[in-house]
């Protein structure tokens, strides 16, 4: 009887532990990570039934300390960079990492949104996000706009930075995660430009439609010869505006004072 109730005690005090990392998981990871630890499939890596979740020291050591580089889980590789959590309690983390280890990697593995799935992005606009994109449109928190980094098809004949990697392929290779990774980036540039002025859901989606509606467009044109051909057309017309004024040029001073004389 006596092991009966310290058994239930434990498990007892292990629901209410879990109870409360549910809650700090849903407010810190699920964005990322999905609500049942499913992740997103090249972009950010599962946590139900991934033997590495199963440890929850090894939880509480990257929600406390980051986790960037290649990561493997089963058979997909992952690259992102995850930001430690240094706003949570020592209390928080334990309890997060008691949740997650316990529970979601205690679970099977969940499917995961693939690549190639766009059904999230196509619930944004992709004329609203075109706009965000190109900085037509100013986020509503004051958010770079995409263009001063990355190209994409549609940004015109000067296409976009050249500071990131082209965007030409996004809706393919993230798929249906694409609209978390711009609410929630887990690059670390991303992340130092939008960490304090993330884009809203609503944001998120629009550019995610906008990007997955060019996927598997051929990629822009090369910069260098947009360039090189806008400096020619530049140079031919800055030519015929001057070359009515080119024979004066070539005639001296003395020439024109004689002529005028004439």
């Amino acid at each position: 009887m006596r092991k009966t109730l310290v058994l239930a005690s434990l498990l007892w005090l292990a629901g209410a532990a879990w109870a409360g990392g549910a809650e700090l998981y849903a407010q810190n990871c699920a964005s990322c990570h999905g609500p049942g630890g499913e992740g997103v499939a090249g972009v950010f890596p599962p946590l139900a039934g991934n033997p590495r979740a199963a440890d929850a020291a090894y939880v509480a050591r990257v929600v406390r300390n980051g986790l960037s580089g290649p990561l493997t889980v089963g058979d997909q590789t992952f690259n992102g960079s995850m930001p430690p959590f240094a706003q949570l309690s020592d209390a928080d983390v334990e309890a997060l990492a008691g949740y997650v280890a316990g529970r979601l990697a205690a679970a099977g593995a969940a499917p995961a949104p693939g690549p190639g799935t766009t059904a999230a992005a196509a619930a944004g606009d992709p004329e609203a996000g075109r706009a965000y994109f190109l900085g037509k449109r100013r986020f509503a928190r004051g958010a770079t706009p995409c263009v001063a980094c990355h190209d994409a098809p549609g940004t015109g004949a000067l296409g976009g930075g050249t500071l990131g990697p082209d965007l030409s392929d996004a809706g393919t290779r993230f798929g249906a995660g694409l609209a978390q990774l711009l609410e929630r980036p887990g690059f670390k540039v991303m992340r130092s430009l939008y960490g304090d002025r993330p884009l809203t859901p609503e944001e998120a989606r629009d550019v995610a439609a906008f990007l997955a509606s060019g996927s598997g467009a051929p990629a822009p044109a090369a910069r260098g010869w947009r360039f090189a051909g806008l400096g020619a057309l530049g140079t031919l017309l800055l030519f015929l505006v001057l070359f009515p004024f080119w024979p004066r040029q070539r005639e001296s001073y003395r020439d024109r004072l004689l002529r005028r004389k004439a």
